[in-house]
């Protein structure tokens, strides 16, 4: 049996606090080693580890369930494991002096059993369609309460699966770039969320307490999502699908046994996406010809370079706007002729022309032109000097000088 890499640490940056680095588990997202032996789970949307392999030129590829890979060469990596040696996880973590947080929940085991129900066809486009919706996503990290008397003990926990849940639900209709009839935007009162999330609800809806618990019930935002945006079948525009469709598309699920027939029929249709963040990496790595790159730049700051400005960033609503704004610059930008530079030529020194000097030399002056005068009448030099109140010898000079030239 062909053995294959499950544990890989990468060697701490330069810039990094002492001991701390990443560890790469196939199943998991993305660990952080702290002073040697604690795990913490890494923040970011990369997904979950899928698979570490070698490639053609000794750099560790690694694969995450986003789509997304990581390149790592062979000096920035610690140490690797492949699973030849037949150890669990728990063992193989034990060997380095490391265990998983209690916290962590061994892969896909708290994810709701309907996940593969919900969108199980995902195409991704690569060209905007025509018509679409413009999706953007808002997140709550997860916590667990304890309650001990007066005290109240909040920690970080994983509920279906995942650390965060969507917090705020926003959508866009376009076509041919102009707006359709699909405008949503709703909060989700996630009894796992923390307060604070709560009054930033209540501060951006301006609802009551009362109104907004309401309005903002789980399984009430999803069917009106369902009803108001999904029936209408049309393509899902993201900046970074990575978290949005897929805390989304868990949210869903977590309620799709009190879905209708009808509704659930919707959530089974094929899913067209349109990924906003690698559009700009094909636009990028269009001159790029030896190693097509990944950046995953942040969305309002590819706005800035293509001067949009969104005023209020981090808002569902207005980052679904600036994402349909960004993605149409970006492929009026791809479209357009690029300028193909040809090599830099030396050039020949810039001669600069002599100035042209007249034949004749100068004009003469008023004064040498009155001495030419007089002396023309047949006056003598002395004559010339008494008249202009000048030496004789002066006169001589000047007009001696002259006939010289």
């Amino acid at each position: 049996m062909t053995s294959r890499i499950v544990y890989l640490e990468q060697k701490a940056s330069s810039n990094a606090p002492a001991q701390t680095h990443n560890l790469f588990l196939v199943g998991y997202a993305i660990f952080q080693v702290e002073q040697g032996t604690t795990l913490r789970p890494a923040l970011n949307s990369w997904g979950k580890v899928q698979r570490i392999i070698v490639d053609h030129k000794d750099r560790f590829r690694i694969t995450f369930n986003s789509g997304r890979i990581f390149v790592l060469s062979a000096k920035k990596v610690l140490t690797y494991e492949t699973d030849r040696d037949e150890l669990t996880l728990a063992e193989r973590l034990q060997d380095h002096g490391l265990k998983l947080p209690e916290t962590t929940p061994t892969p896909n085991e708290q994810a709701p059993e309907q996940l593969k129900e919900v969108w199980p066809t995902v195409r991704r486009l690569t060209s905007i369609p025509q018509s679409y919706v413009v999706i953007d996503c808002e997140f709550g990290v997860l916590f667990k309460t304890q309650r001990t008397g007066d005290d109240i003990a909040m920690t970080r926990t994983t509920v279906a699966g995942e650390k965060a849940g969507v917090f705020q639900l926003a959508a866009l209709g376009y076509q041919d770039a102009r707006p359709l009839d699909i405008f949503f935007n709703r909060y989700l009162d996630n009894p796992n969320f923390s307060a604070e999330m709560k009054l930033r609800g209540l501060k951006e809806t301006g609802l009551t307490l009362e109104a907004f618990e309401h309005q903002a019930q789980p399984l009430r935002v999803i069917r009106a999502f369902i009803h108001q945006v999904l029936a209408r079948r049309l393509p899902l525009v993201f900046w970074d699908q990575g978290n949005d469709l897929r805390l989304l598309k868990n949210t869903v699920s977590v309620y799709y046994d009190q879905l209708t027939t009808e509704e659930r029929t919707i959530l089974q249709a094929p899913l067209a996406v349109f990924d906003g963040s690698l559009y700009t990496n094909e636009v990028i790595n269009r001159s790029n010809h030896q190693h097509a790159s990944r950046h995953y730049l942040p969305l309002n700051g590819v706005a800035g370079l293509l001067n949009i400005v969104n005023p209020h960033q981090h808002n569902a609503l207005w980052d679904a706007q600036t994402t349909h704004y960004v993605v149409n610059a970006l492929a009026r930008f791809k479209h357009t002729a690029p300028l193909i530079l040809s090599a830099p030529q030396p050039q020949a020194p810039l001669l600069l022309p002599a100035p042209q000097v007249s034949p004749a030399g100068p004009a003469p002056s008023p004064r040498l032109t009155q001495l030419q005068k007089l002396r023309a009448t047949g006056l003598t030099y002395r004559q010339i000097a008494q008249q202009l109140g000048m030496s004789p010898s002066t006169v001589w000079r000047a007009l001696k000088r002259q006939q010289d030239r």
